[in-house]
């Protein structure tokens, strides 16, 4: 017998007689809850096999249940990463990511045998690491990014009457949404430019990734790139664009075509010689759980001769929130300053520094990009939601910085048991 509990109808007590008293089932009580919306006081937050089954302002009386002290703390759903690169070690990428209360990461780009095991994950998702999603091969071509940087070979597209096939290709391999490379790095000079695919080709992968049902999204560096590939179609751009400045109409034509965006600040920060990584590695709230063999990378000098290039990133982002474009949080970690987890409290930081609210930088790394790529069954605290929840000491709803004073992570209603990394 399930609990069944109206809470606005009780203001005392409310009890049961039968509960489900499995490992996920506990009630968290006297919790602030941002819900991924919305912030509700003083709540008490019931989850019974692995799902939320109430929230209510209703005092409970539940005998043998489990009890969670909430007050003090603000209870959140689930955190996203909605563009790492998942590395060769997949467990343990995704075990710390879940260390800091990323319970769902989406991968941009893998391939060969590690998208194979990547697809047995998400497939398994254990509650002992990350949910996952990913892209599997994105769209380039031949001596393009990313395969100017060498490794394995990997499929290419060279155009336009190849799309449709490039893309069934992806969808037979477990592809959940389709990534496209549109960006030659003309950005950093006509002597740094390399091959990139062209525009019907952009074009026509949008049309065949719609056609089987599977949004697309593009990774860009440019403004110019970035308007024609929202131009094209694309579901969201999955990085913002770096440059000496940005065209003031930008916000409003992302708006107009109903993107969203991933502007994984805390990378251009890093191309802009100001990475977050330093900060990350010196947080006592974060070091202790980052995995030794990640500190090195995050150790990117600053280098002021670049910042210039964050002109542009800085003011494209805030046009985007004037616009009211949905803004998701994503790191494209590992790259160096980035690290799985940890970079997302930084980006979350930064969009709060860029002119998103606390609350607003919250539904950016929950509720948003749960919507945005279709995955209803998180990203938010309600009834008959999973039970991938965080809990924080403090109000991250004021102070965005709240959300690193971790005290429990739950995946599916279970406890993650958040041992200091090796």
């Amino acid at each position: 017998m399930r609990f069944l509990c109206v809470g606005t109808l009780f203001t005392a007590l409310c009890s049961i007689a039968v509960f489900g008293q499995s490992s996920n089932s506990f009630l968290i009580r006297d919790v602030r809850v941002f819900d991924g919306q919305i912030v509700l006081e003083r709540r008490n937050v019931v989850v019974d096999a692995g799902k939320v089954t109430q929230i209510t302002e209703a005092k409970l009386n539940l005998p043998g249940l489990r009890v969670v002290d909430g007050q003090g703390r603000t209870l959140l759903p689930g955190l996203f990463d909605a563009h790492v690169h998942i590395s060769e070690d997949i467990d343990g990428t995704l075990r710390q990511a879940l260390r800091f209360g990323v319970t769902t990461v989406l991968d941009m780009f893998n391939s060969g045998e590690r998208l194979r095991r990547m697809k047995q994950s998400e497939a398994e998702d254990s509650p002992d690491v990350a949910s996952l999603r990913t892209a599997g091969v994105g769209a380039s071509v031949p001596g393009g990014h990313p395969s100017r940087f060498g490794g394995p070979p990997i499929p290419t597209i060279t155009k336009p009457e190849q799309a449709q096939a490039f893309v069934d290709a992806r969808v037979a391999e477990g592809s959940d949404y389709i990534k496209i490379i549109y960006d030659d790095n003309s950005e950093f000079g006509e002597s740094e430019r390399f091959p990139a695919l062209d525009r019907e080709t952009l074009q026509r992968l949008v049309q065949a990734a719609h056609k089987r049902h599977k949004m697309a999204v593009a990774h860009i560096l440019s403004e110019q790139q970035a308007r024609e590939a929202i131009a094209a179609g694309v579901d969201g751009i999955v990085h913002m664009f770096v440059g000496d400045n940005a065209r003031s109409d930008f916000g409003q034509f992302a708006a107009g075509h109903h993107v969203f965006v991933v502007p994984t600040l805390t990378t251009l920060n890093m191309i802009c010689g100001k990475s977050t990584g330093p900060a990350v590695l010196a947080d006592p709230h974060l070091q202790p759980y980052i995995d030794a063999g990640w500190h090195e990378s995050l150790r990117v000098p600053p280098d002021a001769s670049r910042n210039h290039l964050c002109k542009a990133s800085d003011d494209g982002i805030r046009q985007l929130i004037a616009a009211h474009v949905p803004i998701l949080t994503g790191t494209d970690s590992p790259v160096p300053g980035n690290t799985y987890g940890a970079s997302v409290h930084a980006e979350l930081e930064l969009l709060v520094e860029e002119g998103l609210t606390p609350a607003q930088a919250l539904a950016a790394a929950t509720s948003l990009p749960a919507k945005s790529f279709h995955i209803s069954d998180r990203g938010f605290i309600r009834p008959g939601m999973r039970a991938d929840l965080v809990l924080v000491e403090g109000n991250p709803t004021q102070d965005i910085l709240a959300t690193r004073s971790i005290v429990d992570v739950w995946k599916r209603g279970v406890r993650v048991q958040r041992q200091t990394a090796k």
